[in-house]
């Protein structure tokens, strides 16, 4: 495994990147175990439904496979199948979390909502640019270290900011609290963007310009659709629980066959 040089600034950039990552991780963890056993305490209090946490906690599995395991090994070996095969898992298992559960402006204030739904749409289409465009795998390693871990990163400090504000009685205390907590984060989403370009994160690295294009097997090809089309059923089976049949349903006659 490559790493990048080791200097006094890139080992205090490592070590609050490492420190965020964690953090956020840990934030989600706690949210999987108070959507199962104390819901009171959610922050979100759509996810005290068991269907609508059971699709976080699954939201959450494949994004951390994505930015722990398949991302890097993808990079590290060139393979734009298992890279892009990775992304599009995730992208699935979003959408029922941005469609169902995004209460963003209700917790963290309007100006946040704002923002999420800013980079929802920069973000989706950063990438389709860069698929679109000639490979480049310094694009690709980008995209991983800094929109993908981003999903972790702002986590812990958005939720210890809105602590500020979490009442009525601080909110009116504090009016400025919403607009620190989009600061605080937007400015992590930008440092973050210039220290992942510059290459100061230690383990955060492109890979190695000698190493050859993975060419993928028949079987590898066949193995990332399946697991694509197996979490995109899985998703789609949760969401059904979830919605139950839909408004539409109640247009069947009584006497329809079922």
């Amino acid at each position: 495994m490559n790493f990048s040089p080791v200097t006094a600034g890139s080992l205090v950039i490592t070590a609050v990147y490492s420190v965020l990552l964690l953090w956020g991780m840990f934030v989600g963890v706690r949210q999987v175990y108070q959507g199962f056993c104390k819901p009171q305490d959610l922050l979100n209090p759509l996810f005290g439904n068991r269907q609508a946490i059971k699709i976080f906690t699954f939201h959450l599995g494949v994004v951390s496979a994505d930015l722990l395991v398949c991302g890097p090994l993808s990079l590290h070996y060139k393979s734009r199948l298992w890279y892009w095969g990775g992304r599009i898992a995730l992208l699935m298992s979003s959408f029922p979390l941005a469609s169902y559960f995004n209460r963003n402006p209700q917790s963290f204030g309007k100006l946040i909502g704002y923002w999420v739904r800013f980079r929802n749409f920069f973000e989706i289409s950063l990438h389709i640019l860069v698929a679109a465009m000639a490979i480049n795998w310094f694009h690709y390693y980008v995209l991983l270290y800094w929109l993908v871990a981003y999903r972790y990163l702002d986590v812990g400090p958005r939720r210890l900011f809105q602590t500020l504000y979490n009442t009525p009685e601080k909110k009116a205390a504090r009016p400025w609290a919403p607009a620190l907590n989009w600061v605080v984060i937007t400015t992590i989403y930008v440092l973050t963007a210039l220290a992942i370009f510059h290459q100061k994160v230690i383990y955060a690295v492109p890979p190695d310009a000698a190493t050859p294009i993975h060419v993928a097997k028949t079987w590898e090809e066949l193995l990332v659709l399946a697991i694509n089309v197996g979490i995109a059923l899985i998703v789609w089976g949760m969401m059904r629980k979830y919605t139950g049949p839909g408004p539409a349903a109640e247009l069947i006659p009584p006497s329809a066959p079922q």
